[in-house]
């Protein structure tokens, strides 16, 4: 078995320092070092085993539980309902018993599902809003201790891929203006001084799109996976190829098949995978040194579950239940995402954070055969051309 050598920096920039006359070892300002001591501890735990993983999330689980349920109007009965006389007493036996969690419950009465009590050491409360491609958008109550966990994911997620600071960054996503930053922005400018980073409005032609690329000559490329796929169709189609990117990170949809291999082929450029959820950020990152996903336990528990609420064995395809352990604000417990996926055996790269084999798909996107048999179709785009002279979609 193969381990992967510890996490390290992009070779192109180094922490920023604060204090006048010392330059490196960096002092970089208070967030910084914050977010660099996380760092450490996110290093250290991706080593831990399956076991040890599951014990220290049970530890963080039952902290939040007992706060939902003195706290948070909706859970004030749930331990009962579980049969877990006390928050101390949970297992990963007695949390199946928990009752899952609707989106729709919480578009309902959103007002129950918030906490009027927040430790004061876990800062303001924050709103995201989901987009809703689920055909279900609501808004999440957070707090900044929610976010910084987030953005610590992000910067794991740099290290992972041993991304340049001193590169360029571009996004195409939506919402945003078209415009160019000083620098990446958080978590990245609280620890390095980096290159500069731009913005493009994902609703633009992606003709539009491939011309800005190939004139802002980004480092590094941020989208949604569906629009990456729509702009290596365009630029095989006219032969337009941005140069300058050396990796591309896709999120927010499920990667079609053969598209890191499509990214290398056109492009050039390696291609890394992203799990998230505006409720929660990021679940799961895909292993430096593989194709598949490692969850990201320090911040979620992901369980995958079969319709009768049992779970999954690797491999068997099920609904996607999580639970943030860091949102006080308004927890989300054993939430029902509305996506199908497959856990995996454990990973040969020697990390002991559970394996995503594959995302298979929303609920909604399931279809049916004459046999009754229900599964998740994928038309590429190559089926697409072979059925009908579609020039532009």
């Amino acid at each position: 078995m193969s381990i992967e050598p510890r996490t390290r920096a992009g070779v192109g920039a180094a922490p920023y320092s604060i204090v006048d006359g010392v330059q490196w070892p960096a002092l970089p300002p208070a967030a910084g070092q914050a977010m660099l001591a996380m760092q450490y501890q996110l290093d250290q735990s991706q080593w831990l085993s399956s076991e040890v993983v599951r014990a220290l999330q049970f530890r963080q689980l039952r902290l939040l539980i007992a706060h939902a349920c003195a706290h948070v109007p909706h859970y004030r009965d749930h331990l009962g309902r579980s049969g877990i006389e006390h928050a101390d007493r949970l297992t990963p036996e007695a949390f199946l018993r928990w009752p899952l969690l609707a989106k729709r419950a919480i578009q309902t009465d959103s007002a129950s599902f918030l906490s009027p009590s927040l430790p004061h050491s876990h800062g303001q409360l924050r709103w995201a809003t989901t987009s809703g491609s689920s055909g279900q958008p609501l808004r999440v109550a957070a707090t900044d201790i929610s976010v910084f966990f987030q953005h610590a994911l992000v910067l794991r997620s740099h290290f992972w891929y041993e991304l340049d600071h001193a590169g360029s960054f571009a996004a195409i996503r939506t919402p945003v203006d078209d415009m160019t930053f000083p620098d990446w922005g958080p978590p990245a400018n609280a620890i390095f001084r980096t290159g500069p980073s731009h913005a493009f409005n994902a609703f633009n032609d992606q003709g539009l799109q491939l011309e800005w690329l190939c004139i802002t000559k980004p480092t590094y490329l941020l989208t949604y996976n569906a629009n990456l796929r729509a702009l290596l169709e365009r630029s095989r189609a006219t032969g337009i190829v941005p140069q300058g990117i050396v990796a591309v990170l896709g999120y927010g949809d499920m990667a079609a098949p053969g598209v890191a291999q499509a990214a290398h082929e056109i492009w050039g450029v390696r291609y890394f995978d992203t799990y998230s959820c505006a409720e929660t950020g990021t679940l799961a990152l895909q292993c430096p040194s593989s194709t598949h996903l490692h969850v990201q336990s320090e911040n979620v528990y992901v369980e995958i579950l079969h319709a009768d609420g049992t779970p999954c064995a690797p491999g068997e395809i099920g609904r996607v239940v999580v639970t943030d352990l860091h949102n006080f604000a308004m927890p989300l417990i054993r939430y029902e995402l509305g996506d199908h996926a497959s856990f995996g055996e454990t990973c040969g790269c020697g990390r002991g954070l559970p394996v995503l084999n594959q995302i298979a798909g929303r609920s909604g996107h399931l279809a049916s055969d004459p046999t009754g048999r229900r599964f998740f179709p994928h038309l590429s785009m190559a089926f697409w051309r072979s059925e009908a002279p579609i020039m532009q979609r």
